[in-house]
């Protein structure tokens, strides 16, 4: 059965286009640069992973001053990370941060009558910034911080890493480590629709990059996941297929398909999936003029 998948997973390697491929090269380049056991950003930092030193997460909250001495590097890893999807999108997210690539790649072994998409039985986004506002605010009234206790950041590389070396097999079997191992692996990683239900609904760091990317998409000059009305014909299939549940689709409006910045994670698979490349990476402007054309056809059909 395990060759069964491997094999599948294989045939859709070599049917992926540009785009895909230029992610999943990139998804390993953050694997190997942040997560055991070659990590060679991270070992530079002093760690075989993105936790330690250079982990953005403990920046987020009250304790952002002192982290800003303490932990200069993940501070500015931090502002270097929301600075890309404010100008870029989640380029981050998506292609680099190996908590979020591991489980995906993970989740492509494991059969779709297995999976679970969260995104449709969760409000994702309103569980995510919960989740956000839970873990700023319980150290303020005198709740133990989360931070570390439950970090996916920490927890999936280390788990590909005990594969081959087993001092980390041992650190991760016991107390809050083998509930994180379980929770953040398995129930929310390979065993989600995407492999990124630990991203969609638990991560600060993922909810704090959202909100910048809604902020972000609103401004003309700034690269996001477009769609060309004029070209759209509203069949739906990258509503359907969006993995993060991002797209939603109304052929009887003039913007008949929108992209739902808080949930979208920039994978572009719905630009591949689009029958007519009506989905495109760009700026605004390019967007508007497409419903400015679409709405001026509608009148000249009404006239």
């Amino acid at each position: 059965m395990k060759n069964i998948q491997e094999m599948k997973f294989v045939k859709k390697l070599k049917k992926l286009d540009k785009k895909q491929r230029l992610r999943y090269g990139l998804m390993v380049v953050g694997i190997l640069a942040f997560a055991p056991p070659v990590g060679f950003i991270a070992q530079l930092f002093g760690s075989a992973t993105i936790c330690g030193n250079l982990c953005p997460r403990m920046a987020i909250g009250t304790a952002f001053t002192r982290e800003l001495f303490m932990r200069t590097a993940g501070v500015a890893l931090l502002f270097i990370w929301l600075g890309i999807t404010f100008f870029y999108g989640r380029w981050m997210c998506s292609h680099i941060c190996p908590a979020g690539n591991l489980t995906e790649f993970g989740s492509k072994l494991i059969p779709k009558r297995f999976k679970i998409d969260y995104c449709k039985i969760l409000d994702a986004p309103l569980f995510r910034y919960g989740f956000l506002g839970a873990y700023v605010l319980l150290p303020v009234v005198g709740v133990s911080s989360i931070c570390c206790s439950f970090c996916s950041f920490s927890v999936i590389p280390e788990t590909f890493g005990a594969l081959f070396t087993p001092r980390l097999a041992d650190m991760l079997m016991s107390g809050t480590r083998l509930f994180s191992v379980l929770l953040f692996v398995f129930v929310l990683g390979i065993f989600a629709r995407d492999g990124r239900g630990h991203c969609h609904l638990v991560c600060p760091v993922g909810a704090l990059d959202s909100i910048v990317n809604v902020l972000g998409a609103k401004l003309p000059f700034t690269l996001r996941e477009r769609v060309n009305q004029t070209d759209c014909s509203g069949c739906g299939f990258c509503a359907t297929n969006c993995p993060a549940s991002a797209i939603k689709v109304d052929k009887t409006a003039v913007e008949k398909v929108k992209i739902d910045h808080r949930r979208c994670y920039q994978c572009r698979s719905c630009e591949s999936d689009c029958p007519k490349n009506a989905i495109y990476y760009g700026k605004l402007s390019k967007q508007k003029e497409s419903w400015n054309d679409k709405e001026t056809e509608q009148i000249l059909v009404l006239d």
